[in-house]
């Protein structure tokens, strides 16, 4: 039995290695949904390696938009678990980006575009790309959007993000700020959408106590909505942001 475990690990890895995709790993999100709540399958999806990690589907829906997602700093998983569940009804090509975050947001928006271009080098079925990054996550992808190389349409969605700056996490990085302060991003490309999805900050257990709200930045062409105070009967804070964005994505998809 231990024989036949290993030739079919070989085969779907072989498998995997020749479809192109540069993914770490994989799992299904069957796997996800088996937990008996969300903080346990938070705690194994923030366990996966660092890079690229495929939702794996049961059934092939809508192959052509490449889905992304990118965790926060110090994240415990579980904000992603409703969201990868609902996207993955909708997309096959979906992503968990797994990175260090203990370096800078810029290097790590630099790591995720190669990753992304790596992978669209090896695979031209794609027409768009759709990037989620929550909380620290955010700066990550808004620096990945100037260093994306493809031409494909990409809308980057940032949730709960301090883009201003959040200077407790970043005091050692050396990134570009204006006259008041505020983080300078790149350009990025005509064919890229910026979205920023920023909570109430008194409902906001990371930015509440804080005396300004770093999700308020002016950045050009981005398109802001600001969320609810709840969701289901329940405080909209932090890390729910995740999953009342997903739904309102697939609700006007």
């Amino acid at each position: 039995m231990k024989k036949f475990s290993v030739f079919i690990f070989v085969i779907v890895f072989t498998a995997c290695r020749q479809t192109g995709i540069e993914a770490s790993n994989s799992i299904n999100v069957q796997t996800l949904a088996s937990f008996d709540n969300v903080k346990q399958a938070g705690h194994y999806l923030i366990s996966l390696p660092k890079g690229l990690n495929k939702i794996e589907v049961n059934e092939q829906i809508n192959e052509s938009s490449l889905i992304i997602t990118v965790h926060g700093y110090k994240s415990e998983g579980y904000e992603w678990i409703k969201a990868l569940i609902a996207f993955s009804k909708e997309y096959s090509e979906l992503y968990f980006y797994r990175y260090d975050w203990n370096i800078c947001p810029d290097k790590a928006g630099e790591d995720l575009a190669k990753s992304i271009d790596s992978m669209l080098t090896v695979n031209d079925n794609f027409d768009n790309i759709q990037i989620y990054g929550h909380s620290y996550g955010g700066l990550v992808i808004t620096y990945a959007a100037a260093n994306l190389k493809t031409d494909l349409d990409a809308k980057i969605h940032t949730i709960a993000a301090p883009l201003a700056g959040y200077p407790r996490i970043m005091d050692s990085c050396n990134l570009q700020y204006d006259v008041n302060t505020m983080l300078q991003y790149p350009t990025w490309g005509t064919n890229i959408s910026h979205y920023q999805w920023r909570t109430q900050k008194e409902q906001d257990g990371a930015f509440r106590d804080l005396d300004f709200d770093p999700q308020v930045i002016e950045l050009p062409n981005s398109n802001v909505t600001l969320l609810p105070d709840s969701m289901d009967g329940h405080r909209l804070g932090h890390n729910w942001s995740v999953t009342w964005v997903a739904r309102a994505i697939l609700e006007n998809e």
